[in-house]
């Protein structure tokens, strides 16, 4: 049954289109007909089109004087973007693969299927069942929340998760939206994220970023059982980068045979990784690709650490992939933005662009590994710190000092919750700017440390 308007979350409204829409599609029509007419002597006001909404995203200062020039207020960026896409391609979106590039990765999975069957060593695996799952949560948690998968959403839609468990006390802020592949997109939101609270006082957060066919079910399920294998780990928390490891590359492993049980394909989708597992003032990080995690604090509103983005051009990552028998291939567009996938050496796929992964079953054997980086932090609590781990939505226009300092400034005036809102929004807004229908999921997960 179709949702009331009145049941939809006031944070869906911002996305609306304006009350005057009518209004700025007659003056646009009009102006292509003034276009068409060689008429001469028109004139209107060009505010006609403009509008902003009172619930819109962040407008803060960055450091710059009264006296900027509009040129320096332009979006903070790296590299120039494109306004067009190329034909046979989204820039930003999955790789296209090939008829004989689908039909080789068939086969590969055939073969895989095989060994499973057989029981070798390097692929059977116990596949963890919901009651494993559940009686982890119960014996060695006092909360967990991940999100559900969700069919039939729309662009702007929030996932809808499950909690099992006591409620929080201070929970993190999450908000999971789907993106946009174009127009009338129906794929499934492949963001995934969870929140699990150990009974030994440590908290585990992960935020995962789906890709390929079925990167939808990578991120949902390894957003369970990361969390589930870091607790069963003998290493959890004497030895928090060994379990943080352990626990990625068990997850890697029973995500391959979960999808040779299941009958999806793992060779070609995957999933992006971020985590973070803190107690007191200790905080340890655990990313593979490009999803990232950023630390900040309130007083200062500077970065004190981020994660590294593992890209196919990273040095040590890509002479990694290039000894494995991987290849580092480079398109350069019109404007001269570069991008920059992998491939096996001599074939069209999967053509990732990020060197670490969970799944991609097709690379594991050409340097694109599942082994996260983990680094660990401490910060000081009376600077009132916190932590953001966010899917590659927010930071493909973002970055990280422009983040923290938004945020560090918007929890104060708005609190925590529309301040997790008012980032999503920025992040839809540059992706509009950049590639018009085309949106990346955006995931944020807002973690505040210390008294409060």
């Amino acid at each position: 049954m179709a949702k009331e308007e009145s049941a939809i979350s006031p944070r869906f409204q911002s996305d609306c289109e304006d009350d005057d829409k009518k209004t700025k599609d007659f003056v646009r029509d009009e102006l292509k007909n003034v276009e068409k007419w060689d008429a001469s002597g028109v004139d209107f006001d060009k505010r006609t089109l403009e509008g902003r909404k009172a619930n819109r995203g962040f407008t803060i200062s960055i450091g710059k004087t009264s006296n900027t020039t509009a040129a320096e207020l332009e979006p903070l960026r790296k590299e120039k973007r494109a306004q067009t896409l190329p034909a046979s391609n989204m820039r930003r979106g999955d790789h296209i693969l090939s008829p004989e590039a689908q039909e080789n990765l068939f086969k590969m999975n055939e073969t895989l299927k095989a060994r499973y069957r057989r029981g070798s060593v390097t692929v059977a695996t116990t596949i963890l069942s919901d009651e494993q799952l559940m009686a982890t949560w119960q014996e060695k948690c006092t909360h967990h929340t991940h999100g559900m998968m969700t069919e039939g959403q729309a662009h702007g839609d929030e996932r809808e998760r499950t909690t099992i468990g006591e409620p929080l006390k201070d929970a993190p802020i999450v908000s999971c939206h789907k993106g946009s592949k174009g127009f009338r997109d129906t794929t499934p939101n492949q963001d995934n994220f969870s929140i699990t609270l150990y009974k030994n006082g440590w908290t585990l957060a992960c935020a995962f970023d789906g890709h390929g066919p079925f990167g939808h079910i990578v991120s949902t399920r390894t957003v369970q059982t990361i969390p589930y294998f870091v607790a069963q780990s003998p290493s959890f928390p004497d030895d928090m980068p060994t379990a943080l490891i352990e626990g990625f590359e068990r997850g890697q492993k029973e995500l391959v045979a979960h999808s040779l049980e299941n009958g999806w394909d793992v060779q070609a989708s995957g999933s992006t990784a971020v985590a973070c597992c803190w107690k007191d003032d200790v905080i340890y990080t655990a990313n593979a690709g490009d999803s990232r995690c950023v630390i900040g604090t309130e007083t200062t509103r500077k970065v004190l650490f981020e994660t590294e983005d593992h890209k196919p051009n990273t040095p040590s990552e890509q002479e990694r992939i290039e000894a494995s028998g991987g290849e580092v291939r480079t398109q350069t567009y019109p404007d001269g933005w570069v991008n920059h996938r992998i491939f096996v050496k001599g074939e069209d796929f999967p053509g990732l662009c990020m060197a670490r992964t969970l799944g991609d079953e097709s690379v594991k054997q050409h340097g694109v590994i599942a082994t996260p980086e983990v680094k660990m932090t401490k910060v000081n609590l009376s600077e009132a710190p916190f932590i953001l781990l966010a899917s590659d939505g927010v930071w493909e226009f973002l970055d990280s000092e422009f983040v923290i300092k938004a945020v560090a400034k918007k929890i104060k005036s708005d609190g925590p919750e529309r301040t997790v809102q008012k980032l999503q929004r920025e992040a839809k807004k540059r992706w509009k700017q950049e590639e018009g229908e085309y949106c990346d999921d955006i995931t944020s997960v807002l973690i505040q440390l210390g008294p409060r």
